[in-house]
Formats: structure tokens, C-alpha cells, sequence
């Protein structure tokens, strides 16, 4: 028997996106928000201001897709495949799949402000060539050009990100450089306290000058310092682990012929949301609680469940590292996880089994730290 195994990658995308290009096989996706300010700058903007920022911020966006098209490519280089890159109206986020180690992520991280280093050597030499130079850079708004914006642009993007705080590069490569020498849920609080510590200092200057944009800075700073220590932290616990031991044994299954009102009673019957679909011993697909709803209100209760099951689905072995699953629950895709043994359907694992193994995990370490 055979069943399709795509991965988180391959079923998901994040959510109010659109794919623009592919890159070196690598999707680019640009969020609403992105085009909204586009065009937020146009019309605040006299017309002919309009259409000159925003083409400086189309420009400006090319450097932070290829600052992020750096850490992709390293990333590459070590065996880390990038699931895509998202531009927002305050950067890029290139998400990769998998844990680099200390060392990788080191020259992960260094590669995007390293890629705004080599632009703005190169921005410098068009300046001396076109231009004579860059002292007129002190002449007045006026007298800046383009390229003087994208050097400002540039240089500013390297070293922002190298600011030692999540979720900047800089936060990133101080906790690679603290991961070799101490385990790495360790290395990410310390970076991480550095981090909010950061953002304290910046959000009380930012009152103080009475800033919005200091205050913003320094909200993004520490709400990703945070996310990022218990992230890494939840993943400490998962380590070690394989799928086996934290996937559910006991659950139903649901015919592709049954009708929609037999799913709706078995999802009243127990405290399960999701039904493998099966015809045979074959896994057809998987049957979600909102699949349910929407064929009741569109098509009745008298509809197959096949006409509303989830076709692809994602599936491991039960010796799959459990850490994994983070990749596999993105959040636009929350569906389970299906677990085979020689093609044969033994355990399921949703998102509520996975935070119950972490709680008590939690729990066990907490014990015996006492």
C-alpha cells in the first residue's frame, strides 16, 4: 500500500500571501499588508513623490529579499532546506525547516548582513562612478539620489540586524556562539534576556523622546525574544523524543462512504476532532471537525464524507524525532499527523496530544530541579 507524504511545505502556505517568483527553488511570497503600504506611500505622497518612494521601497525590499536569500543559500550549503521567504512591511522572514547546529546557524545568521555589506560596497563604488562620491550626502535632502537612499538603506539593514537581540540575526548569532559552550535552551535565555533587556532600554528611550517608531522597535524586539525562548525551550523538551511516544494509540476511523451525519455523531460521541478516512486498510485522507461543519452547511447530511476529507495529508514513521512535528504543524495547517509502520496505519498526533507531552514533560523537569 502507498500514501502520499507531503510535509509541512508541501500543504501549507502562510496565510493572506501571494507567491510572486521562485528563487533557486525557493517560493517568494509577499503579505497583503506589504501591498497596502505600497500603496499607503502613493497616496500620502504628491504624485510624482509617490511613485519615486515607492519604487525606493520596491528597491529597498529587493535588498531585504536578497539579505534573506543569503541565509537561504548558507542555509542550503549545511543540508537546511528553506520552506519560503515572506517579504512584510517591516522585513523579511525566510522560514527554514529543521534545527541547524551552533556553528551552522553562526554563518546562517551572518550570511543576510553580510549580503547588505557586500551591496553597500558595491552601492559605494556606483556612487564614486556616477556621482564623484558620497560628500554630497551632507548637501541637503535635494541632493540625495537613489543610490544614496539604498546606501543609507544598506548599511542601516546590517547593522540593525546585527543588533545582539531576537528575532534579529545578531540575537541569533550571539545565541550560535553561547550554544557551543552550554546546552542550547541555555544559550537561547541568556540571548533571549539580553534581548528584552534591549528592548527595555529602547522602549524607555523611545517614551522618553516621546517616539512611536523607538516604542515599535522595541515591542518587535522583545515580543520576539520572547517567542523565541519558548519555542526553544518547548523544543528542549521534545528532544530525545521520537512520534512513538507522544502519538494517540486509540482512535476511530471513518469510511470514505459513510455519510456526513455519521461523522457529525462520531464527533459528538468523543472528545476526537479528526478521522482518518479510510477504505480498506487504505488511508485515503483525513476528515477535520471544520471539513465537517462546512459539508453539513453546503452539501447536507447525506454527502460522502470522501466529497470533504482532506486528501493529502502528512505522515512519519513512529521512530521519527518528535521534534519534527514543529515543522509539521504550521499555523495555517493544523491537521494531524498520521503515523505508519510498514504502511500500516498504528497512531495519530494533533497539536493538543503534542502540548499535553510538552506540559508534562514540563512538569517531570520541574520535579526534578526541586
Amino acid at each position: 500500500m502507498s500514501h502520499p507524504q507531503p510535509t509541512a511545505a508541501s500543504t501549507s502556505r502562510p496565510p493572506w500571501t501571494i507567491r510572486v517568483a521562485t528563487v533557486f527553488g525557493i517560493p517568494i511570497r509577499i503579505h497583503a499588508t506589504f501591498l497596502l503600504f505600497l500603496a499607503w506611500v502613493s497616496v500620502i505622497n504628491s504624485s510624482a513623490n509617490g511613485i519615486a518612494w515607492t519604487l525606493f521601497i520596491v528597491a529597498v525590499f529587493v535588498c531585504v529579499l536578497l539579505h534573506e536569500l543569503g541565509h537561504a543559500l548558507v542555509a542550503r550549503r549545511f543540508g537546511v532546506h528553506t520552506k519560503d521567504i515572506t517579504l512584510y512591511p517591516i522585513g523579511g522572514v525566510a522560514v527554514l525547516e529543521g534545527r541547524p547546529k551552533p556553528k551552522q546557524e553562526l554563518w546562517i545568521a551572518l550570511a543576510g548582513p553580510m549580503v547588505n555589506v557586500v551591496l553597500s560596497v558595491v552601492l559605494v563604488g556606483f556612487l564614486f562612478v556616477f556621482e564623484g562620491g558620497f560628500s554630497h550626502l551632507m548637501g541637503g535632502a535635494q541632493k540625495i539620489t537613489l543610490l544614496d537612499f539604498l546606501l543609507v538603506a544598506n548599511v542601516t539593514l546590517a547593522l540593525f540586524n546585527l543588533i545582539p537581540a531576537f528575532p534579529m540575526d545578531g540575537g541569533r548569532v550571539l545565541r550560535a556562539a553561547l550554544a557551543m559552550a552550554m546546552p542550547e535552551a541555555r544559550a537561547t535565555q541568556i540571548a533571549g534576556g539580553i534581548g528584552q533587556g534591549l528592548a527595555f532600554v529602547i522602549g524607555l528611550i523611545g517614551v522618553l523622546q516621546q517616539s512611536i517608531v523607538l516604542m515599535l522597535i522595541a515591542f518587535f524586539i522583545f515580543l520576539g525574544a520572547s517567542q523565541e525562548i519558548s519555542s526553544t525551550v518547548t523544543r528542549s523538551f521534545l528532544q530525545g523524543h521520537t512520534m512513538a511516544d507522544a502519538m494517540q494509540t486509540r482512535f476511530r476511523t471513518i469510511m470514505s462512504g459513510d455519510s456526513l451525519e455519521r461523522a457529525a455523531n462520531m464527533l459528538l460521541d468523543g472528545s476526537q476532532h479528526d478521522f482518518p478516512v479510510i477504505n480498506g486498510d487504505e488511508v485515503l485522507g483525513i476528515l477535520m471537525r471544520n471539513n465537517i461543519v462546512q459539508g453539513l452547511s453546503m452539501d447536507g447530511p447525506s454527502a460522502y464524507v470522501a466529497s470533504v476529507m482532506q486528501r493529502e495529508f502528512k505522515s512519519v514513521s513512529p521512530d521519527a524525532p518528535l521534534e519534527s512535528a514543529f515543522e509539521l504543524f504550521p499555523q495555517a495547517d493544523p491537521s494531524p499527523i498520521l503515523i505508519f509502520k510498514e504502511d500500516r496505519l498504528i497512531g495519530m498526533l494533533t497539536l493538543e496530544n503534542l502540548s499535553e507531552f510538552v506540559m508534562l514533560e514540563h512538569a517531570k523537569a520541574r520535579s526534578i530541579g526541586r
